[in-house]
């Protein structure tokens, strides 16, 4: 990087429609996106409708809770620890 090029960061804007089943909607016959985990150090998520689901890890490796609904707060962000950030802190941050 002595030369100034290179690759200092990456930040990604990306926008999941709603279900189509108007305000407060969750209808069971659609998928946005697939069970996955953040590969960032975090991710920023502004969530204005029900959809996201969260699978808590439990420290120590004992394995993985159920599926969470996220509460909506439209006047708010959340926060997803991502597997950067995981392996940075040595698991620390989950």
């Amino acid at each position: 990087f002595e030369d100034g090029a290179g690759d200092f960061g990456t930040i990604r804007l990306l926008h999941y429609p709603g279900d189509g089943g108007g305000a407060g909607s969750a209808r069971a016959d659609t998928t946005g996106i697939g069970p996955h985990t953040d590969f960032e150090c975090f991710t920023l998520m502004h969530q204005n409708a029900p959809g996201l689901q969260l699978m808590p890890r439990q420290r120590g490796g004992g394995g993985h809770g159920g599926w969470v609904d996220a509460p909506v707060r439209p006047g708010e962000f959340v926060v997803t620890v991502g597997d950067m950030l995981e392996r940075l802190t040595n698991g620390v941050l989950l």
